[in-house]
């Protein structure tokens, strides 16, 4: 079951990419919208891999669940930004206005989520610890990952993303 779980999430994975690609018309800003769940997907299973927790049915659904809840961010971030740079024509005053109310409420959701998850700390079954630790922590990551490596890479690549 959870071998079949892997294969669920490399296709999902790859599924995500093509709606990204046809969400946004363009295959840069899909590419830009899957920056954050690979990273955050990355960096979750390398933590597993290091702290020797195996790959069971918690993490599997994690899994799945990390496919949307770190795609959403980017979502909102890309079309914003997109939005706003086609007024300003501006890539500094676009990220200026991005970091004011958009980059807040991204901020604001990633926390109330993960806050929301913390209770499952407390739980009697490891299991629910186990999901309570990794969704605050896919969360944060995606939201970082969104705010501060998303910009970095569109501000470097400003000529293609924004042509």
């Amino acid at each position: 079951m959870v071998a079949g779980m892997l294969d669920s999430l490399i296709s999902a994975f790859v599924i995500v990419f093509i709606m990204m690609v046809i969400l946004f018309r363009s295959l840069v800003f899909g590419a830009l919208a899957m920056l954050p769940l690979t990273i955050t997907i990355t960096f979750i299973y390398g933590l597993i891999g290091i702290i020797g927790k195996d790959y069971d049915m918690p993490i599997a659904v994690l899994s799945a669940l990390t496919l949307g809840l770190s795609v959403d961010f980017a979502i909102h971030f890309l079309e914003r930004s997109r939005e706003i740079f086609k007024q300003t024509n501006d890539i500094k005053q676009t990220f200026d206005l991005m970091f004011d109310e958009p980059a807040t409420a991204i901020t604001r959701n990633a926390l109330v989520i993960a806050l929301g998850f913390t209770p499952l700390l407390f739980a009697p079954l490891v299991p629910y610890i186990t999901v309570g630790i990794f969704l605050a922590s896919i969360m944060a990551i995606s939201a970082l990952v969104t705010l501060l490596i998303l910009p970095a890479v569109m501000t470097m690549g400003k000529r293609i993303v924004f042509k």
